[in-house]
This record gives C-alpha cells, sequence and structure tokens, in this order.
C-alpha cells in the first residue's frame, strides 16, 4: 500500500495502517475514528479525505461519502502543495465508482495525469477508468502514449486490444486494423514479440483482416516458437489454411493434430470437411446468437467429382480405422463417432448403404450404449435415417441381450434403449395400454436398481435416475392423450418420490416446477425452483423455467424478489466485468480481454435482461396502482416512461440474445410461449426445435417493444384523463399541454401495429367484440395487450373526443362503457371458462388473473385520475351552463364505470372463495380416487402401487440405512396436500388485493364521488424524509415532511374530509396523529402508534382519511412516534362551512400559523435515545422557535427571523400553537392587547390579555388591533417551568410584527415585550380563568356515569448504580397514573387487539380511583415513588357520562401537566390548587360555560376536572401527558370505548393499508 520511503498517499504508512486495518475487519466506527485524528493532524490531506469516504460510503452513509470526496477532488485541483499518487487517486475510484460517479475518478485521474504527464502509475489508473467505462478509443490513446514513455510491449498489445474491441463493438474496421497491424509490425522490427499471447493478438488481427497467408508464415517463421505445445500450433496453422482454401494441407495438418488428440471431436468434424474441400466448420458460431455450439455440421461442398470423393473417404475411413486400433483407451469415443460420421457422409454424397450405418449404430451400442451421453452422441445419426431403418435400430436395440458383465453397464443400456425409443417419436405412436405398460416398467427398473446406490454418498447421482423422469414424461403424454387427471397426479408423484430418495436431483425439480405450473400450484413451482439454487450465471440461463409463470401470477412478492434477484446479478456482473477486464490487461491474458468485453455485451444485449428491467418496475405500478399519488411519484423516477420508449425505439437496431438454455425444458413446454398440454393432443415430436425457438424470438422481441410503451402510456393516461374536464372548469389549475394527447395517440398507433392492425382496424375490431357483432376470440390472441389498448384509448378520447359518432350519425357507447363491457365481459368469461382447479390442469386462471391485475389496474388510475380532476377545488365556479352539464354527466360515467367493475369484481371474489372453500371441503380420498391404487392393469395408478409395495417392503440391508429411510418417509397424501395447498394460495394471493385494496379503494372513490355534495375531500401526500437545516450557526438533519419545516398547513372547511397518503422515506418509523381531530368512528387514522395502528416502517406507506366534523379553530397534526413531533408537526386551520361566519367581526388578516417549538442541535432521536439510556431528564433544548425560525435574539438567526406584516388599524387573526416538545410557553406582542377568541378548535367568550400561556399540544386564536404607533415590535415566547430544580430551557424566540407604514424602516431594532417570569404561576392562573365557552349544542354532563380519580406525575425507578441508573439518588426516571406506568406493545396496536379479540395484548384493569390514597401534593411515601409497569385500559360503555379528576403529585416535583385526551373534546369544570376535595370543591364547578378543550393544562401542585360524553365508539383513546419525555416514561392510559347500536355508532372497518408491525 505504501509509497516510495514508506509514505502512503503523503503520510507515513505507520499512521494510515491501522485505518486499513480496521476497514478489513468492518470495524468501521472505529476506522472512522482512526481516521478522524489522521485528519486533525493532515486536515487538507486528499488521501485522508479519501479514506474518510471509503469509511462513510462502506457505513451506509452515501451523500456524506460523495461530500467528502468531492472536498478531497478540491483539495487536489486548489492545493499545488499536496502529493497526487496513485493511491490517492485509487482510493478515491473506489469510493466514486460505489457511488455511481466513476466519471468524477476518471477526471481525478485526467487533471493527475496532465499534471505529471509522464507518471506511468498514473497512467495506469488513468486506463483502468477508461476500461470501466469501456471507452476504447480512449484506452488505445493512452496505451499508446504508455507505450512510447516506456517502450513496453504490454502497452502496445493493450493498444491493439482496445482497437480490436472498437471493431468488434461495429466503430470503425479496416482502417483500423491497419493502424494495429502497422503498429505491431513497427514493434516487432525493432524489438521482436516475447509473449504467446502477443503471437495470438497478432494472428487473430489478421485473420480479421483474412490475411491467412501473412499469419501462416509468421506461424512458420521465428515467432511460432512462442507457441510452445506443439498441438497447439498444428491446430492454429490447420485453421489458417483451412480458412485460407488450402483443404489438402489442412487436412495433412489436421490428421496430425487427431493423431496426438483422437478424442477431439470438434476437429474430427474438421479434418472430414477439408478432406471434402470444406472448410465452412471453422466459420460456424462466428457472431452468432446461439447459446449451444454444432454437435454436427452439414456438407456445403457436394460437387466432388465421384473419383475424389472415393478416394478422399477411403482416406478418412483408413485413418479412422488405425485410430481405432491403436487407441487402448476404451472411454475414448471420437473414432467411433467419426465412423458413424463417414457413413453418414457417404449417404449425403448418394454413395453410403443406410444399413452400416445402422449397423455402425449397433456397434456404437455395444461399446458405449451405457453411457448417459449416448442418446445425445448419436441423435443427428438417428433423425438422418428414414422411419424404416429407425424403426429397424430400435427393434435391433431392444432384441440385444443385455448381457453385460456389469449390472450397472446393463442398466445404462436398458435407459439409452428407452431414451431412443422416445428420440425417434415412437412413443407419440404407440397405444396407450403399451404406452403406460412402458411407464411401468421404467419405474419397476428404477426400483429393482435401488440397491446399486445403497453405498453412494447423497450428492452422487444414483444408477438409474434418468429412469424418472422418463416415466414422468410418459405420464404427462398419457395425460395430454386421455386428459385423465390421475396420469399428471402420479407423474408429480414418482417426481416426488425421486426427490425423496435423493433430494438433489435437479432434473426432477425442473419437471415438477412445469407440472406444478400447468396445474395452477404456482407456489410449490417456485419453492421447487428455489430450492435449485440458482445463482450466478445460471438466473441468465435458467429463470425462464419460472419467470413467465411468475410474470402471469398474483404473487408480486415473491415476483419481486426473483426479478430483484435478477437484476443485481446483471448490474454486479457489470460492474464485475471491468474488473476482470483490467485484470486481464494486468496479466496479458489478451484473449481474456476480448472475450470478457464480448460476453459483457452479450449479456447486455439479453432479451431476458430487457424483460426484467421493463417488468420490474410494471409490477411496481400494479402493486401501487389504488394510489395515484404514489403511482405519479413511481412514474417521476421512471422519468415518466420517456426511457422505455426510447428503449423500445432502439429494438430495431439492436441484436438481442437469447441465452435461455432451453435444451433443459420438457417435452410438452419445448419454449416458454408453447405448452403442448394446453392443446388437443397432436402426436407432436418435439424434435427439432428451431421454428419453435424462431418463433419464440419474434414473440419476445414484440412483447419487450409493446411492454416497453406502457409506463409511458399510463402516464400519459393519467394526464389525459385529468384533462378532461381542466378545459371546462377553470378552477381545477394550469392548462394541459395538447401535445401530451398526441403522443398518447402516436403511442396507440404503435401499440396497435404490434398487435398486428391499423389503428382505425383496431378501433373498429374493439367496438365490434363489445357491441357483440365479432366474436370474443377475435382478440383473444392477446387479450392482455387488446385489454390494456382499449384502457388506454379511453383515457386518450377523454381528452380528444375524436370517437363519438360513426358516419352515419348513429350514436356509438361511449369509450367508458367499451373498457367496462369489455373488461367484465372478459373476466366473466374466464372466470367461467375456468373449470375446478383440481380437475382441470392448465385452464383459463392465469388469463382471469392478468386481467385483473394489469388492465384493471391502469383502469382504476384513469378513473382516479378522472375522479381528482372532478372534485371540487374550493374556488368559485360559474354554475349552470354546458360545464356543468358535462361535468355532471362525466360524474355519472365514472361512477357507473365503478360500480360495473366493482359488480364484475365481487362476482368474482365470490367464486374465487367458492373455489378456496371447495379445495378446503376436498377429502384426500376424493383426490386418491383419481388413482387406481388397487392394483388393476389399466388406468393411473399401477406406478404409485408399485411405489407402496416397494415400501412396505424394505430391506435396510439391500437398500441400505439412507435409502430405506428416505423410503419410509414418504407420504403420497404429503404430495395431494401440496397440491390443494398450492391452489388455495394462488386463489388467496388473487382475492387479498381484490377484497382490500382495489375494491375498498374503488368504493371509497364512488363514495367520495356521490356522497360529498357539500363537504369537500382534500387530497395530499406528506413523504416524511430527511433534510438537512441550519439554525443557530449548525447545520444537520432533521426529519420532515415534504422537505419542510414546519410542515405543510392543512386548510379546510368545518364537514370537509381529508384523505393525507403517507409515504415514509425517514429511516425511523414513523405515524401522524390529528391533534384534536374527533375521529368520529375513524379511529384508525388517530395515528399514535401501537395504541391505533403499527408504525409506517421506512419506505411504507398509508392513508389517513377522516372528516371534519362540528369542529371549526385552529388544531394541528404532528408525528406521534418517538421523539419525532420534534421537526414533524404542521397547522390544522378548520373556517366555518360556506355561508358561515365567525362569532366575531371577521378579522382583515387571517396570519400564518404561530407554532412555538423547541430545537435541538442534536438529533433529536439521539437526544431520547441518551435519556432512555440513562434512566435521567432530558437534555433541554437549545432554542425555542416561531414558526421553525429562533429568532434574532439567538446567534446566526438574524436573516430567518419570521416576520408578520399589518398595516395600521388592521385587525389580525393569529393562530398559536404550542408545538414544543416538552415545555409550556408564554407567549406576547409588545405594547399590543390580545383578545381570546378560541381554544382548541373551540369558540371561547372574546376577553383580552397581555400574555397567554399555553402547554404543548395546545392552541389559541387571538385577535390582534394593529393600533399602536407604526413600527417593529416583538412577538416572543419563553418557558413557563414548574418543576421544582429541573433544568429548562431558559431563551427566548421571538418574530417580528412589522407595520408596513413604519417610518423607523425595517433595520430599526424591534421593542421587546416584558413576558413573565419563568414560575409565575399567578399569570398562568389569571390567564385560565377567564377561559369560557359560548353556547353551543353540546351540553356539559350532570349525571355522571363514570367518575374517576386520577394521579399523575413522575416516579422512579431502583436500580443498581451505573451509567442506566442516573436519576435523582441512583435511580431512573418513571412516570404513571393511579401510580400504573404505562407499556405500549409491539407486536400489533391495541385498537387492532380489540378489534380482532387478540389476546395477551393488554388488561382492562386500569384503577379507576389511585390504589392507595395519600397527600398527593405534599410529602409522598416513599412506597408510592415506584409504579408498576403494565399495559392496563378502562372500557367505557356508549354515551356514558364521563367526570375525570386530574391530581397532580409531589414524588419527584409538582409541576404542570398538560393532559391530551385522543378522540374527544371534553369541558374542563374546574380547576384548583392543592388536593382536590370532592366535599368543597364540586360545589364549584362551571356547568355553566366551562371551555372546550382536547388538552388540559393541570395546574402545578393543584387539580382540574374534565367531563366528557363517550360518544365516539370502538376506538382505544390515548389518554396522556403531552410532555413527550413524561409520556416516554409512562404517563398514560387509554380508554376503550364499546360500539352503540346501529352503523353511525359502531367503528368502521380497519382500512385495507393499516401498517402491520
Amino acid at each position: 500500500m505504501a509509497s516510495k520511503f514508506g509514505l502512503a498517499g503523503g503520510i507515513p504508512e505507520r499512521r494510515v495502517r491501522p485505518i486499513w486495518d480496521a476497514i478489513d475487519s468492518r470495524q468501521f466506527k472505529n476506522a472512522l475514528k482512526h481516521c478522524s485524528a489522521l485528519l486533525s493532524k493532515y486536515p487538507n490531506s486528499p488521501y485522508a479525505l479519501a479514506l474518510k469516504a471509503l469509511i462513510l460510503e462502506r457505513m451506509g452513509k452515501a451523500e456524506e461519502a460523495l461530500s467528502v470526496c468531492l472536498n478531497a477532488k478540491d483539495q487536489l485541483y486548489t492545493n499545488d502543495s499536496v502529493l497526487i499518487d496513485d493511491l490517492t487517486l485509487s482510493t478515491l475510484q473506489i469510493v466514486f465508482q460505489r457511488l455511481d460517479h466513476l466519471d468524477m475518478a476518471t477526471s481525478c485521474y485526467e487533471y493527475a495525469c496532465g499534471k505529471f504527464p509522464n507518471s506511468l502509475e498514473l497512467m495506469m489508473g488513468l486506463f483502468n477508468c477508461y476500461v470501466r467505462e469501456y471507452s476504447f478509443v480512449k484506452q488505445q490513446q493512452i496505451a499508446i502514449k504508455m507505450y512510447k514513455v516506456v517502450g513496453e510491449e504490454r502497452f502496445l498489445l493493450w493498444a491493439v486490444c482496445s482497437i480490436q474491441l472498437q471493431v468488434f463493438c461495429g466503430n470503425g474496421g479496416e482502417k483500423l486494423l491497419l493502424l494495429a497491424e502497422g503498429l505491431l509490425k513497427k514493434h516487432i522490427a525493432s524489438h521482436s514479440l516475447h509473449e504467446p499471447e502477443a503471437l495470438s493478438v497478432y494472428i487473430s488481427l489478421l485473420e480479421q483482416q483474412s490475411k491467412f497467408g501473412d499469419a501462416l508464415e509468421i506461424l512458420a517463421g521465428k515467432l511460432g516458437s512462442l507457441i510452445m505445445i506443439e498441438v497447439d500450433r498444428l491446430r492454429l496453422q490447420g485453421r489458417l489454411l483451412a480458412r485460407a482454401g488450402d483443404y489438402s494441407e489442412a487436412a495433412d495438418i489436421l490428421q496430425k493434430v487427431l493423431e496426438q488428440c483422437p478424442d477431439d471431436w470438434e476437429y474430427f468434424l474438421h479434418y472430414l470437411g477439408c478432406l471434402l474441400d470444406d472448410g465452412s466448420s471453422f466459420f460456424l458460431g462466428n457472431g452468432g446468437n446461439s447459446i449451444y455450439p454444432p454437435k454436427h455440421v452439414g456438407c456445403k461442398n457436394l460437387d466432388l467429382p465421384d473419383e475424389v470423393f472415393n478416394t478422399r473417404i477411403s482416406r478418412a475411413s483408413v485413418f479412422v480405422e488405425k485410430l481405432m486400433a491403436e487407441c487402448d483407451n476404451a472411454s475414448i469415443r471420437s473414432p467411433h463417432l467419426a465412423n458413424l460420421e463417414i457413413q453418414k457422409r457417404k449417404l449425403i454424397y448418394g454413395k453410403g448403404d443406410p444399413g452400416k450405418l445402422v449397423e455402425g449404430l449397433m456397434q456404437y451400442f455395444s461399446r458405449f450404449g451405457h453411457l448417459a451421453c449416448f442418446t445425445s452422441d448419436v441423435e443427428a445419426f438417428l433423425l438422418f435415417l428414414d422411419d424404416p431403418n429407425k424403426s429397424d435400430v430400435l427393434e435391433k436395440l431392444k432384441g440385444c441381450e443385455l448381457t453385460s458383465s456389469s449390472q450397472t453397464k446393463a442398466l445404462g443400456q436398458a435407459i439409452t434403449i428407452f431414451k431412443v425409443e422416445n428420440l425417434i417419436g415412437n412413443m407419440f405412436s404407440l397405444p396407450v395400454c403399451e404406452l403406460e405398460g412402458l411407464a411401468v416398467r421404467m419405474a419397476d427398473m428404477y426400483c429393482k436398481n435401488l440397491p446399486l446406490s445403497k453405498d453412494l454418498d447423497l450428492q452422487e447421482n444414483m444408477h438409474g435416475e434418468e429412469l424418472l423422469s422418463m416415466a414422468c414424461n410418459v405420464l404427462v403424454q398419457l395425460f395430454w392423450r386421455t386428459r385423465n387427471v390421475g396420469y399428471l397426479l402420479e407423474s408429480i408423484m414418482v417426481l416426488e418420490f425421486g426427490l425423496t430418495i435423493r433430494r438433489y436431483t435437479w432434473q426432477y425439480k425442473i419437471l415438477l416446477l412445469h407440472l406444478y405450473s400447468y396445474w395452477n400450484c404456482l407456489p410449490v413451482a417456485y419453492d421447487w425452483y428455489k430450492s435449485l439454487d440458482v445463482k450466478n450465471i445460471l438466473l441468465e440461463t435458467v429463470s425462464h423455467h419460472i419467470l413467465p409463470q411468475m410474470l402471469a401470477s398474483p404473487l408480486w412478492s415473491d415476483l419481486n424478489d426473483l426479478l430483484r434477484d435478477y437484476l443485481k446479478f446483471m448490474d454486479d456482473h457489470f460492474r464485475e466485468s471491468a474488473d476482470l477486464t483490467f485484470l486481464a490487461y494486468r496479466h496479458r491474458n489478451y484473449s481474456k480481454v476480448i472475450e470478457f468485453v464480448q460476453f459483457k455485451e452479450r449479456l447486455q444485449r439479453s432479451s431476458q435482461y430487457l424483460v426484467a428491467k421493463i417488468e420490474a418496475p410494471i409490477l411496481q405500478l400494479k402493486q401501487n396502482a389504488n394510489s395515484i399519488q404514489e403511482e405519479e411519484c413511481i412514474l417521476e423516477s421512471l422519468k415518466n416512461g420517456n426511457h422505455f420508449v426510447e428503449l423500445s425505439n432502439e429494438l430495431g437496431n439492436k441484436l438481442l440474445t437469447f441465452n435461455e438454455d432451453l435444451q433443459l425444458r420438457p417435452w410438452w413446454t419445448p419454449t416458454f410461449d408453447k405448452n403442448y398440454l394446453l392443446g388437443p393432443f397432436e402426436g407432436v415430436s418435439y424434435y427439432p426445435r428451431e421454428n419453435l425457438i424462431k418463433q419464440t424470438e419474434e414473440n419476445v422481441l414484440k412483447n419487450i417493444e409493446k411492454r416497453s410503451l406502457l409506463p409511458r402510456m399510463i402516464y400519459l393516461s393519467i394526464h389525459c384523463a385529468s384533462s378532461s374536464l381542466k378545459e371546462h372548469t377553470e378552477a381545477n389549475g394550469s392548462a394541459f399541454d395538447p401535445k401530451l394527447s398526441l403522443e398518447l395517440k402516436v403511442l396507440l398507433e404503435r401499440y396497435a401495429r404490434i398487435l398486428g392492425f391499423p389503428f382505425q382496424d383496431a378501433i373498429e375490431l374493439v367496438l365490434g367484440v363489445s357491441s357483440g357483432q365479432k366474436p370474443s376470440e377475435a382478440l383473444s390472441s392477446d387479450l392482455i395487450g387488446w385489454i390494456n389498448f382499449v384502457v388506454f384509448l379511453n383515457a386518450w378520447n377523454l381528452n380528444s373526443r375524436e370517437i363519438g359518432f360513426s358516419n352515419n350519425d348513429k350514436p356509438r357507447p361511449s369509450t367508458w362503457h367499451l373498457v367496462n363491457s369489455l373488461l367484465k365481459k372478459y373476466i366473466i368469461e374466464k372466470m367461467r371458462s375456468t373449470g375446478p382447479l383440481l380437475s382441470s390442469p392448465g385452464g383459463d386462471l392465469p388469463m382471469l388473473v392478468q386481467l385483473v391485475t394489469e388492465p384493471l389496474s391502469w383502469h382504476s388510475l384513469i378513473i382516479q385520475s378522472s375522479v381528482r380532476s372532478s372534485l371540487p377545488s374550493g374556488k368559485k365556479k360559474k354554475k349552470g351552463g354546458v360545464t356543468e352539464q358535462t361535468n355532471s354527466h362525466h360524474s355519472h360515467e365514472i361512477q357507473d364505470s365503478i360500480q360495473s367493475l366493482c359488480d364484475a369484481m365481487k362476482e368474482v371474489t365470490g367464486w374465487l372463495s367458492e373455489q378456496i372453500n371447495k379445495l378446503d371441503d376436498v377429502k384426500f380420498e376424493t383426490i386418491f380416487s383419481l388413482l387406481q391404487v388397487n392394483g388393476e392393469d389399466q388406468g393411473p395408478g399401477r406406478i404409485l402401487h408399485m411405489f407402496e409395495t416397494l415400501i412396505s417392503s424394505v430391506d435396510n440391508t439391500a437398500l441400505g440405512d439412507r435409502i430405506s429411510q428416505a423410503l419410509q418417509s414418504w407420504d403420497a397424501a404429503e404430495v395431494v396436500r401440496k397440491v390443494g395447498a398450492g391452489q388455495s394460495s394462488v386463489l388467496s394471493h388473487v382475492v387479498k388485493p381484490w377484497s382490500s385494496g382495489f375494491l375498498l379503494g374503488f368504493l371509497a372513490i364512488l363514495a367520495a364521488v356521490a356522497s360529498h355534495p357539500n363537504g369537500e375531500i382534500h387530497y395530499h401526500e406528506f413523504v416524511v424524509q430527511a433534510k438537512s437545516v441550519t439554525r443557530l450557526c449548525s447545520t444537520h438533519s432533521i426529519i420532515t415532511v415534504n422537505g419542510q419545516f414546519p410542515g405543510p398547513t392543512l386548510a379546510v372547511r368545518n364537514g370537509d374530509t381529508l384523505v393525507i397518503r403517507v409515504l415514509n422515506r425517514a429511516p425511523y418509523n414513523v405515524t401522524l396523529h390529528w391533534h384534536g381531530v374527533r375521529q368520529m368512528r375513524t379511529p384508525w387514522a388517530d395515528g399514535p402508534e401501537y395504541v391505533t395502528q403499527c408504525p409506517i416502517q421506512p419506505g411504507g406507506t398509508y392513508t389517513y382519511r377522516f372528516t371534519i366534523e362540528n369542529q371549526e379553530g385552529t388544531l394541528w397534526w404532528h408525528a406521534h412516534s418517538r421523539w419525532l413531533r420534534a421537526t414533524v408537526y404542521g397547522a390544522l386551520v378548520i373556517f366555518p362551512k360556506q355561508g358561515f361566519a365567525y362569532p366575531f367581526a371577521k378579522p382583515k388578516l387571517d396570519v400564518p400559523i404561530i407554532l412555538a417549538g423547541e430545537w435541538w442541535k442534536r438529533d433529536i432521536i439521539s437526544v431520547m435515545r441518551q435519556a432512555l439510556f440513562t434512566g435521567a431528564a432530558p437534555n433541554v433544548s437549545d432554542a425555542y422557535t416561531i414558526n421553525g425560525q429562533p429568532g434574532d435574539l439567538y446567534r446566526c438567526s438574524n436573516r430567518g427571523t419570521f416576520k408578520v406584516y399589518v398595516n395600521s388599524g388592521d385587525t389580525v387573526l393569529l393562530r398559536v400553537i404550542n408545538a414544543a416538545l416538552n415545555q409550556q410557553l408564554f407567549f406576547t406582542i409588545a405594547n399590543h392587547q390580545l383578545t381570546v377568541v378560541g381554544a382548541d378548535a373551540s369558540y371561547l367568550k372574546p376577553f383580552s390579555t397581555r400574555v397567554i400561556m399555553l402547554g404543548p399540544g395546545q392552541t389559541t386564536d387571538v385577535l390582534l388591533n394593529a393600533n399602536q404607533r407604526a413600527g417593529r415590535y416583538y412577538m416572543a415566547a419563553r418557558a413557563y417551568a414548574t418543576a421544582q430544580g429541573a433544568p429548562f430551557d431558559n431563551t427566548t424566540t421571538t418574530a417580528i410584527l412589522e407595520y408596513r407604514n413604519s417610518r423607523t424602516g425595517s433595520f430599526s431594532r424591534p421593542i421587546l415585550p416584558q413576558l413573565p417570569a419563568f414560575n409565575d404561576t399567578a399569570t398562568t392562573t389569571a390567564f385560565t380563568s377567564q377561559l369560557r365557552s359560548i353556547p353551543s349544542n353540546y351540553k356539559v354532563p350532570t349525571q355522571i356515569d363514570d367518575s374517576l380519580f386520577f394521579t399523575v406525575g413522575l416516579g422512579f425507578v431502583n436500580c443498581n448504580p451505573g451509567p442506566r441508573c442516573q436519576g435523582p439518588n441512583n435511580t431512573r426516571f418513571a412516570a404513571s397514573m393511579n401510580n400504573v406506568s404505562f407499556v405500549l406493545p409491539n407486536r400489533t396496536s391495541l385498537l387492532q387487539a380489540y378489534y380482532q379479540n387478540i389476546p395477551g395484548i393488554y388488561t382492562l384493569d386500569f384503577p379507576p380511583v389511585p390504589p392507595v390514597q395519600f397527600n398527593y401534593t405534599g410529602t409522598v411515601p416513599r412506597s408510592q415513588w415506584q409504579p408498576v409497569f403494565g399495559t392496563k385500559l378502562y372500557k367505557l360503555k356508549f354515551g356514558a357520562n364521563v367526570q375525570i379528576v386530574l391530581q397532580d403529585t409531589g414524588i419527584f416535583s409538582t409541576e404542570d401537566h398538560p393532559i391530551h385526551l385522543h378522540g374527544y373534546h371534553f369541558f374542563v369544570v374546574g380547576q384548583g390548587f392543592g388536593n382536590f376535595n370532592p366535599q368543597t370543591d364540586t360545589g364549584n364547578f362551571n356547568l355553566v360555560d366551562p371551555p372546550s378543550r382536547n388538552t388540559i393544562d393541570v395546574p402545578v401542585g393543584g387539580w382540574a376536572v374534565i367531563r366528557f360524553v363517550a360518544d365516539n365508539p370502538a376506538g382505544v383513546w390515548l389518554f396522556h401527558c403531552h410532555i413527550d419525555s413524561h409520556l416516554t416514561w409512562g404517563l398514560a392510559m387509554s380508554f376503550i370505548v364499546e360500539n352503540g347500536r346501529g352503523e353511525l355508532q359502531t367503528v368502521e372497518p380497519p382500512p385495507a393499508d393499516l401498517p402491520r408491525c
């Protein structure tokens, strides 16, 4: 690692080594600590910075790592004193590359090479960058520069390889090759060549230019000696001679090759070709697209004179006979295959005798018939024979006596005979009874030969394993012929039986995978695929066995994993390919350089790779189709689909590769788009496959082009649908770009062409099918494609309105109706054509699944977009006229569309549920009846009976322990259960999104359109995310909503509905609480984590839906997870209904909200964690804020101070919210009186005051009369702190009230108000005692059903002294109500546990009164210091009148506690100091006009009494202190309110997207 003189990047190596040691051992925190120490000594060292960036990147802090890297880069560019060496640059390159900014690393190297132009080390680093960028031209240029500097041969060869790569990739050609040749010639003239690889590069360069003579001359000269191995030199010489057309000389040379390597079958073919003046075999495979090398080649030159042919073929025969005679190795097969090839060539030239080829095949069988490769060896020869000769071969093979002395060889020969019979297609012509007997013989042979494998290791192939695969193939053919499902079940059992004995047989697994897929048991099929443990490049060649089925399935989670793993491998390989390429350069293996680059190019052009890249985002779009906001975010990340359209446009210029290994597929599905079992029996032979493969490749290309258009068409459709009313409805915002509609039409025309029709013809076709004038089958060739076309056609027509009336003015149905009718028609049709799953394998279930998960998804988005554009916007609109009529008609069409689809989906959901129930009810006997296990001579079940007989008579001695135990564990019933469970799982996956997400989503939209004639629906999207914010001279990351601090203000009217979709992109769990909102019947939207919902996990989403009912004024919203509400909060302003007024004179201005909060310089989660760890009080805040700004009394805060501008005489409504985490606050404005008119969204009788006090969570509405001398006045807030001896933030936050006509100017110092002392309880009491409500429909309860008495306060937990015991007197802080410290659950929420009757989550024994009575505000006995911990709830009946006495306690210190009740507002009927006395204090209750609140400040050392009616049903309603540290310590409890009678007194069901724990 060190540079010369023991320096590493200019730093002594001894200082750097500990950092690398820590990185290598993955101790990144330790490495960062060492690196920070290093930077303190070398603050401007690019190498030290690069090390820090590397550590940060390994720790997952990508943004910080990039920032540090850029800093290091700046140091390199601007600081001439720093050392620029390869160690520094290579470290930066590692980080930049991992952060996908390789271009920056390249620019660093380019700068360094410009500064030090002759540094070989730096130039090699730059070459490495160009290799990773695949910049072949720049590779060539820098390699030539290195060659000129040092004159080393390797750099010249680097340049030549770079030139060859340019040619291979289609850039340049003859001129570049001449340049490379010239460079090599010049070097050879002066230096010669010294490496074998250099000679190979030179000869390949000449071959590319067809200069075979020059290449032969070099090979024969002095340079030829570089190739040390003679046979390698001969192979090269023979190839060059053949390609030069000198076949005679080539044959002589190749004969020498074969004398030394008699088992080289490829060169036998070359040899025979050259003898017959045909060198075409040397050109096969060059640039081809197939992954299979040819085993046999044809003959191109058929014009040889007879005499010449006879002479040369005789020479070949003599040579082959000689090789066979001399060869003493019994395993060498090529000479014997060559003998067969000679007989075949004779037949091709019309000189041969088929009988001799038959005879040769029999001789080959007698020698090699026991080998598993025999059939593939002789395949081409067998298929060359006519049918009579094929039958002759088969008869002779069957007539052979298998007299081998070895039982394993005899078994191998028997298997070979079965395989030959299968190969020549004879099985398809056998009668059913013979075919069945054949399968039985195969299985019987397997069973009888099991003892041969008793001593084999589990990893070794068993003898006769292929027999079960062949028996399975025969049984599948029997099913195809007879449609007897018993044969299909038995074929599965045969394979499962084989896997019970040896679970590693991949051939069985592949067959099972396809059989289970065909029988609609895809989960089981996918499990077998996973058991294959497919990794690395096999993902490219083997995934085709499962990927097409998964793409059409409802197993979205598994499909997502499959696509993710495949794409990750491919992307990782592309990165690693560059590493391998540069490594090949360094090791001077230049042929590998070419190979690696070509292989990478091949994979990048992989058809399967393109399919996966397209289908992964389409899957994401389908998964989130019930939320248009989420879809728009996804589309934005996909560049609105433009990238995929570009990809589609490039298909015509790109030669795709098809790398799937189709040879492993079963006979009934030779390609992934062909399955013979889906059609009638044809007696088809499945060899050869070339035509099928070609057709499949054409289909894949069409499908890629079609699917790549989808994301863009979805984006355009959403916009066209949303604009369908915008041209009529002025209130709906920005103008629609007509180019989008034109673009959608262009894509529709292209889509129609892919489907095989011109655009207008396609429209006529779908209209004809919809009206019944054309048959349903007209769209069956690509049903999903056609329905997608109709869905997008509707979206386009909503904007263009081009499809309206036919030429004869006969009205057509709307395109809404077109989509509805076709979707419903085909969904119902496919549902009804899908028979019982157990007895009807195959069927239309996959098509049904695709219909309801794809076109329906896109249609739902168009509906959502249309609904969103048609909902009221809150702005005034003209009534009547064309616009209103159009809107009404549009809304009716939307409602009809939703209702139509809901009806169809309900029917399908019912059908699916019925199918699931049928599967559950089916008894094993019913399924086993498909198999005649009674030993009859015909029908399925004979093999199963054989297996059972074998199991019943297991001989441990003969079979060995392993096989015997495996046999005894075999359970046929388990296979039956697996089939039923797999089918049930598929159906459940289909039902789930419909019954929860899609169906409920449609009904919710329908309700939104039809049921809100007055109140509006407000849609919002809240993205919870981290954002860097600067306050108090420092910057750190906080959690925000939509990047705003404070978060967005929600403005609604009484009666409006809010729909807020929350996307959690923060690193923490989060929930949101709508503080003070009644949440009538919607407790699921209340928000406290683990109370009414599980938190939204990082990456998750949840939509809060609730209606504002009979509330006006100011509320707010905030996070209700951990302490995230320190920065995650915003205002909720509720205006009166349209046509209603405030109960006071309308103010001139409604000022932006005054949100008083707290600010910590540290991460708030760290503050919380430290407090929880130590058990002590948390660190106090560093500042208070108003609207997120501390104000200019703090350092570095002048510019951000919040300002309110007024004119003299204005009346301003200020909405003040205390959003502080842990502190009550006083608020005032210098020289101004405040008129209080409301609190907690309830109106109050107005009164004037100089100062107001708010506890955390409380809101107060005040009127300000701008009646002072024009100038600038501070609005200020500071702490009201009542706990004796407790630390608090004793600073003051300010905002500025500025008169617009002020003569003092905007730079004068504002007037500072006088705020009360921090412990001025008298001022607080004077303020709260004036709060009186105005008359309303809500009456104070006078008859009490539940009279409760709750003590509130802090306590202590005893613990052993140490770091976790830093509370007062070596304790830990705790808090409680009635001495119960509340503990939240963590595996589900309380509301879910109550709603779903989940036991063990909570108890209903919260004490209604303190367990022990004592002097609450005096000296508290030590026995009451330590609370009990539990999740104890208190149940209330619906409609109960409740009174709660809240009594402060003085265990630690008396203190003012803001107590908040979720889901309710309550009347504060009394407050006082000391201990509550029911005899004397009750008579002083205010039962006439008490204030209505949701949060009550219990006076310090005193009490408060609240009353409310329990009229919010079936909720779990949290009751807690709104000081977050107290809540964390347990100062809380929860009420359960039972349901009442009827729907309006019953809780709504949980939403479909309710998060899970």
